[in-house]
């Protein structure tokens, strides 16, 4: 797994849970999240406070819960003293981890860098990130000219995605 490319960020963790080593996740796409016991993670430094390694880490899921945290045991870490000198830190897997999509879903990540252009096929702007705001996911588009323009990823916003083609139709919100 030393394909950096092939690595996609999947959330991140700023807290423990409980004196076990255990930790409290939180996942950019919680609903349908490719982690799952025995799944290799990488783990990098958010910042200089974490003890991981700035070139990453790997570790395997021990055991991972979903419900109203996330909470997750990695093998290897087994006290709370050892999970406080780990956070915080962002993790990621490998691509070929992920379930497979049926033909009309779409991975996020498969959407950054994606140009984004408007209904007259004009190129207005790259999608640069995404994230979850509770509701729904937002893409964040940085505009060719102007600030930045974060939108829901929903239809009457995006109503055209060519993967293909690496384009997205944006519909300008103020067009509404």
């Amino acid at each position: 797994m030393s394909d950096k490319d092939n690595f996609i960020e999947m959330g991140f963790c700023t807290k423990p849970h409980g004196i076990k080593g255990e930790f409290q996740f939180h996942l950019h796409n919680p609903q349908n999240s490719s982690l799952k016991k025995k799944s290799l993670l990488k783990l990098t430094p958010s910042d200089e406070t974490s003890s991981i390694n700035k070139n990453g880490v790997e570790f395997k899921v021990k055991n991972i819960q979903f419900g109203n945290k996330i909470i997750c045991s990695l093998e290897g870490v087994d006290n709370r003293n050892l999970v406080e000198q780990m956070i915080p830190f962002t993790f990621f897997i490998s691509r070929d981890q992920f379930v497979e999509a049926s033909d009309d879903e779409v991975f996020l990540s498969d959407l950054l860098g994606l140009t984004v252009v408007n209904e007259s096929k004009e190129e207005i702007g790259i999608i640069e990130n995404y994230y979850d705001n509770g509701a729904q996911t937002v893409l964040v588009v940085k505009m060719n000219i102007g600030e930045n323009v974060e939108l829901p990823f929903v239809e009457s916003f995006f109503p055209e995605l060519d993967i293909e083609n690496k384009n997205i139709v944006m519909v300008n919100p103020g067009e509404f």
